[in-house]
C-alpha cells in the first residue's frame, strides 16, 4: 500500500526487515519452569468455606415457623411483643448501617 502526495508516505515495504533474531545466544541455558504452582489457603478462608457449605443446606425460609405463625393468625392467637419487635428492628438497622 502506498500513500502518495505526502513526503515520507507509507508503503508496504517501509520498516520491514528480515526475521528477528534473539538477543540471547543459543548456548545460554534457560532456567526450567517450576514443576507446579501451589496455593495456600488460610485457616480463616477454610472456616468461611465450611460455613458457606453449612449454610447451603439450610433453607432460606423455615416452613415450620411460618406454619406455626399462620395457625396462630388463623386462631387470633398471634400476639407479638411490640417492644421486642421494635428493639429487634432497631438492632438490625444499627448492625446493617454503613460505618464511617
Amino acid at each position: 500500500m502506498r500513500v502518495s502526495g505526502k513526503p515520507g508516505g507509507v508503503s508496504s515495504t517501509q520498516g520491514v526487515s528480515g526475521p528477528k533474531t534473539s538477543s540471547t545466544p543459543a548456548s545460554t541455558p534457560v532456567a526450567p519452569a517450576p514443576a507446579s504452582d501451589a496455593v495456600q489457603v488460610s485457616s480463616a478462608a477454610r472456616l468461611v468455606a465450611v460455613a458457606q457449605e453449612a449454610l447451603a443446606v439450610v433453607p432460606d425460609i423455615r416452613m415450620e415457623k411460618v406454619e406455626a405463625i399462620k395457625n396462630q393468625l388463623d386462631t387470633d392467637a398471634y400476639n407479638p411483643d411490640g417492644e421486642a419487635v421494635a428493639e429487634g428492628l432497631i438492632r438490625e438497622h444499627m448492625a446493617n448501617r454503613p460505618r464511617s
